[in-house]
């Protein structure tokens, strides 16, 4: 924890560190939740998710470091991710040579997994997914059953699919495990599970009085799931980890489980199926099915790839060492050498590196987004010029909302993706950092150019006979 604290804090300063969109609404809900002269509003922004805002509400009092105490906090999440899978890989096998080698290759196929680089740059809460994810099968092979447990409702705050497996978690510790029937640990387990519905429902009720205001939002986004939603969702859990993680991790379980029945390596790849089973289930209900939903089972799946490599090198050694034991290490080292070379000519995996090259430039870009804003708000006489009302409205493109609503200081929903009222519509370059411009609703007939700089220009926005006294300039 120590070491992965200080390489996260390490990371700020020397890679380019701005959150995206979703951390930027977390981040700004978390300052509503402590700032006096501001209301807690949680909408206008990307969906609701309780832990991260339980983070942001704290480093809300940190002023203007908010938003890079979250980015180092979700750091911290994914390298603690990419030891926890180490070290799972590598006791799956039972340490040694071969517990190396499945740990290595366990940690290249988190990296490699659907947009690692950018949830660990950018702070989404799914580099702590990862990790939560890692740690909670570690802490149950090991019977530490409260840190396990701990850990799965951490997990639950950042994705519900986690809750018919706390659920279930939770009914064998009672059942099987005696010492969970005592009031302490009893009442340990209900504090957990009720935690998961009251920060998921009771603060967007308080804010809003729509306690489903997350499940709202993501039911209503369809995903880009086409007319085939079987297909589409069970293809996006398919891509989210490399095809040879893919193979390798089925393998593992076939191979291990064929020698010497290992049971652990089994359960591993049946809570994968069963968390595949939970996120298609709830597609077909009609939420949105994204490739982050899939990100627990695919994490599993790599560090089963990693298991696979290993036992594959490891039966390959003791092939050739029963006609020639002299070369059985030899033979188990090619093995595992060839295990890892293969990887690369797959398309996916390919894929994967071309794109974790392009998240850097794409995270130092978003750094000068950040800093441009201040000039552009600047440029556009300040915030008492933008919003000069508490009902001025200002629509920005798409994917910078919520940075621009922290520059601001205001509520997210004063600033829009969407112009749907009278005000500044601020148009930017349309890049993969700041998204489209905002729509524009046809009434508003009336366009005045204000001002640009650096690629930048703001419009007013309003429609003949309108007051225009509270709407910018």
């Amino acid at each position: 924890m120590v070491v992965c604290t200080i390489l996260a804090v390490v990371s700020a300063a020397v890679l380019p560190t701005v959150p995206s969109y979703d951390p930027w609404s977390w981040i700004n809900w978390g300052r509503e939740a402590t700032d006096p002269h501001l209301s807690f509003i949680i909408g206008g922004g990307s969906s609701w998710k309780p832990l991260p805002v339980i983070f942001t509400t704290i480093w809300g009092l940190f002023g203007s470091a908010a938003p890079t105490l979250w980015v180092i906090t979700a750091r911290i999440g994914g390298l603690l991710g990419l030891w926890g899978a180490w070290r799972l890989a590598s006791r799956l096998v039972g340490g040694g040579w071969a517990g190396a080698l499945a740990g290595a290759m366990a940690v290249v196929g988190v990296l490699l997994t659907q947009d690692w680089f950018y949830y660990f740059l950018r702070g989404t809460s799914e580099a702590i997914l990862i990790g939560t994810t890692v740690w909670f099968v570690d802490r149950v092979i090991e019977r530490r059953h409260m840190q396990a447990f701990f850990i799965g409702a951490i997990a639950g705050l950042m994705r519900p699919e986690w809750w018919p497996f706390l659920g279930l978690y939770a009914v064998w510790l009672v059942w099987r495990v005696p010492g969970f029937r005592s009031p302490l640990k009893l009442l340990f387990l209900a504090a957990c599970l009720v935690a998961q519905p009251f920060f998921w429902f009771v603060p967007p009720y308080i804010s809003t009085g729509h306690a489903f205001s997350a499940a709202t939002q993501a039911h209503d986004y369809n995903g880009h799931l086409g007319t085939n939603v079987l297909r589409t969702v069970v293809a996006r859990g398919v891509n989210d980890q490399v095809t040879p993680a893919l193979i390798l991790g089925i393998l593992a379980v076939v191979v291990s489980w064929i020698r010497d029945r290992n049971r652990l390596v089994l359960s591993v790849g049946l809570g994968v199926i069963a968390w595949w089973v939970v996120v298609i289930a709830e597609t077909l209900d009609g939420y949105p099915g994204l490739e982050r939903f899939f990100l627990p089972g695919a994490v599993l799946t790599c560090v089963l790839a990693g298991v696979g490599v290993a036992l594959l090198a490891q039966l390959a050694g003791q092939a050739v060492s029963r006609v020639n034991p002299a070369m059985g290490t030899v033979a188990a080292v090619v093995a595992g050498a060839v295990l890892v070379a293969v990887w690369y000519p797959f398309g996916t995996t390919r894929a994967r590196i071309k794109d974790a090259r392009a998240f850097f430039p794409a995270a130092s870009l978003a750094v000068s987004t950040y800093h441009e804003l201040d000039h552009v708000i600047a440029a556009a006489g300040g915030r008492s010029a933008i919003l000069p009302c508490k009902s001025s409205f200002i629509a920005i493109n798409h994917s910078v909302q919520s940075m621009m609503a922290w520059k601001l200081h205001v509520v997210l929903e004063r600033v829009g993706t969407a112009m749907t009222q009278p005000g500044l519509d601020f148009i930017g370059p349309h890049n993969s950092v700041d998204g489209g411009p905002a729509a524009v609703d046809p009434r508003l007939t009336t366009h005045q150019d204000l001002g640009s700089t650096g690629g930048w220009r703001w419009v007013r926005l309003t429609t003949p006979g309108l007051p225009q006294g509270c709407d910018g300039r």
